[in-house]
């Protein structure tokens, strides 16, 4: 039932009010082809491990942002610090030559699917990029078992670390098909994946909802609907603690997708979060969410959405409508939203930040002493 009201609610908004909002999409990057990983330990000194990526038969028109990178992890090492990097190569071949374009520091602490979100998304002009994890010691990651290993390159220099800024100053470079200097054969290729879009130009429209545009403002009215029948509520399934009062229709992944879709949910910094829509304010937590299909591997847009719903605050159910943020650079757009008792619920199409708005004045998320991981 909560799907059929959704799906009545985005009818009647697309026919009486075509969304006028338009992002890049992200788009996947990703060597790995197989759903079976190796096991592959960092020993001796920290080492670089990194995918090369060619955007040429992608057609992706340039200059495009990379906004965020994952890595598969086996094991972490807590505490330790891991860099993540960005690279562009004008000619592709071995990126000994390639320039550095963005590069963060974050602590990984858990196994699985570890997301970083760059604080300021990596510009792209070149045709080639590589992105890599700078690992510590023991630290154990994920490798495809198919495919061919040339994609995935290793870097360190013995005894010591060496400077990201330049690719050249390792004393060990090469890919891992076995071939010297490094001499491992990976078999596979690292489950090291990004999301790069087309730079968006022009200037976002905004809505406001239950407030109509003055003739010849463009943009759609977005509000709350109250369902006139009964609700059932019991298709929802909540999250980690991390994300309490995000919840999902597990219906839809049971049915809809057979079991074959994979969502995770972090609560990240709120000073991550794109601009508000002029007119709104932001409440609550900035979740981040992520698709993964069987294989593990991130995916785009869906062929089904999954319906999702906010557990909202009492001063703000009256009025609150949720706001999903993708593409690149991120920026919100206000969803068909359907109220349900004290949750309001939207459809999901693909992953991205999630939020919700009231009207009022955005009110700036303080800078912290200490730089935030994402």
């Amino acid at each position: 039932m909560l799907k059929k009201l959704l799906f009545l609610l985005v009818v009647v908004v697309m026919l009486g009010l075509p969304l006028l909002l338009v992002d890049a999409g992200d788009r996947v990057l990703s060597n790995n082809q197989g759903d079976e990983s190796a096991t592959w330990f960092i020993t001796g000194e920290p080492t670089l491990v990194m995918n090369g990526f060619d955007l040429t038969p992608l057609n992706l028109a340039l200059p495009a942002v990379i906004d965020r990178v994952s890595l598969s992890v086996e094991m972490a090492v807590p505490g330790a610090t891991v860099e993540v990097v960005v690279y562009q190569d004008a000619n592709g071949g071995s990126p000994v030559d390639a320039a550095l374009v963005g590069r963060t520091q974050v602590v990984i602490n858990q196994s699985g699917v570890f997301t970083v979100t760059f604080p300021t998304p990596v510009s792209i002009t070149q045709p080639v990029i590589w992105i890599g994890f700078y690992l510590p010691v023991d630290f154990v990651f994920l490798a495809d078992k198919s495919g061919t290993s040339v994609l995935t390159y290793w870097a360190w220099t013995p005894g010591g670390r060496f400077d990201v800024a330049s690719l050249a100053s390792a004393q060990v470079l090469g890919p891992a098909d076995g071939t010297a200097p490094v001499n491992i054969n990976m078999g596979g290729i690292a489950r090291i994946t990004g999301e790069i879009s087309s730079v968006v130009t022009g200037t976002p429209q905004t809505v406001t909802p239950g407030v109509t545009p003055l003739p010849g403002t463009p943009g759609p009215v977005v509000t709350q609907i109250i369902p006139v029948e009964s609700v059932d509520l019991s298709v929802l399934g909540p999250y980690s603690p991390a994300c309490e009062t995000l919840y999902k229709d597990d219906a839809d992944i049971k049915i809809t997708f057979r079991g074959e879709l994979n969502i995770t949910c972090q609560a990240i910094w709120p000073g991550y979060a794109p601009p508000s829509p002029s007119g709104f304010s932001r409440k609550q937590l900035l979740y981040d969410l992520m698709f993964f299909d069987a294989n593990g591997v991130i995916t785009g847009r869906l062929p089904q959405p999954v319906t999702h719903c906010i557990q909202a605050s009492s001063p703000d159910i009256d009025v609150a409508v949720v706001g999903a943020a993708y593409g690149a650079p991120r920026r919100w757009e206000l969803l068909p939203t359907l109220r349900v008792g004290n949750f309001i619920c939207v459809e999901l199409w693909q992953g991205g930040n999630l939020s919700y708005f009231i009207p009022g004045v955005e009110t700036p998320t303080p800078t912290p002493t200490a730089t935030p991981k994402p």
